[in-house]
């Protein structure tokens, strides 16, 4: 049957050209993709339920996705980690799960990163092993080759086809309403804040929701390595760290762009240092994003680490002084064991402690169940 596949896939290349031109794994567009696979075959006279097997393989040709198919079209799975041919993990419902699915050979995991990364316009290879891009659906891949991995691996982020709302929060359990009003009070008030937490705890999506309350008369600049953010906002210019300009030399930039607010992807390194002073010098209200294992006093003592690779000859001491000052909010947030990522908690930098605004406690119900509540 191979000679068929190969005439089918040349039918539906020629006919339906408009469904091949990006690597899509949205549900619609694949769904139109089978539909034009089965009009081809179709028109064979064939049995469309005795092709199963080979409609399946012409459409991992088509799009490239090969065993990751059904995962890429599940709307549960938020991750997808492939650590070699035959060890395919991923993310479903906030638990992390190994597949069935695998590949055939190393190679085979190679040549889809390598399709991957040529989509979103990088280059992957022995030479460049290393890609992190996003995919014009909005999802975030991460690739790696060997010598740098002993195996190919890929790891996706997958983009919501719509942004977790205030809605989604409430009925997760992720933040109560009345914390939801301290945050609006928060951004009115240009409060400069910062929402700390491990990989994959929801940090970016968290940032994105706080800066829905900004008002459209205030011009914002977004810093970021991989564009995520995305923001509905009118006024808003959306910068994209790149081999040439790095997100210091983009932090820079953006204070000659006129913003009210300067809004840091995550921050990393040593363009702490020139946040927190945009921060303390006129762009009240700025918002950013920082990995951290635990909020307050150690999110400010990872901050002035990175703030003293500047070698500005200013003692650690004052630097977390200095971040005390300018900070006014940093919010925490987990993954917990259920799946669900929460605001843990809501501290407010004060000279020489941190004052507890708001915290998530758990407990334990009858059976298995965990309760929480947020206290004020």
């Amino acid at each position: 049957m191979g000679q068929y596949v190969d005439h089918w896939q040349e039918a539906v290349q020629s006919r339906y050209p408009q469904l091949l031109r990006h690597l899509v794994w949205d549900r619609d567009r694949l769904n139109q993709l089978e539909e034009a696979i089965n009009q081809v075959i179709g028109e064979e006279g064939l049995d469309l339920s005795a092709m199963t097997l080979y409609r399946r393989s012409l459409l991992n040709r088509l799009t490239g996705l090969g065993p990751l198919d059904a995962l890429l079209t599940d709307d549960k799975v938020t991750d997808i980690m492939v650590n070699g041919p035959e060890r395919i993990f991923c993310e479903r419902d906030g638990h992390i799960e190994q597949v069935k699915q695998h590949f055939d050979t190393p190679e085979d995991v190679a040549l889809l990163a390598q399709r991957l990364a040529s989509r979103a316009g990088r280059v992957l290879n022995t030479e460049s092993p290393l890609c992190d891009a996003q995919l014009v659906d909005g999802s975030r891949i991460h690739c790696v080759l060997p010598p740098v991995a002993d195996q190919p691996t890929i790891t996706i982020r997958r983009a919501r086809q719509e942004p977790l709302s205030l809605d989604d929060y409430l009925l997760n359990g992720s933040l109560s309403m009345e914390l939801w009003e301290d945050f609006i009070t928060f951004i009115k008030e240009r409060r400069n804040i910062l929402v700390a937490g491990g990989a994959g705890s929801g940090k970016t999506s968290l940032l994105r929701l706080l800066t829905s309350v900004i008002g459209e008369d205030e011009r914002l600049i977004t810093i970021e390595d991989v564009r995520e953010l995305n923001l509905n906002h009118a006024n808003t210019v959306s910068l994209e760290m790149n081999r040439h300009y790095s997100i210091y030399d983009l932090v820079i930039n953006s204070l000659r762009m006129r913003p009210d607010r300067i809004i840091v992807g995550e921050v990393r390194g040593e363009e702490a240092m020139e946040l927190i002073e945009a921060m303390s010098t006129g762009h009240l209200g700025s918002l950013s994003t920082v990995h951290s294992q635990s909020g307050g006093a150690d999110t400010i003592l990872r901050l002035a680490r990175m703030c003293s690779r500047r070698q500005l000859g200013i003692s650690f001491d004052r630097l977390t002084e200095q971040i005390r000052e300018t900070l006014d909010i940093i919010i925490y947030v987990r993954r917990y064991p259920d799946g669900v990522r929460r605001i843990e908690s809501v501290q407010q930098p004060l000279q020489n402690q941190m004052n507890a605004i708001w915290q998530y406690q758990t407990g334990q119900a009858p059976g298995f169940v965990k309760v929480g509540r947020f206290y004020a």
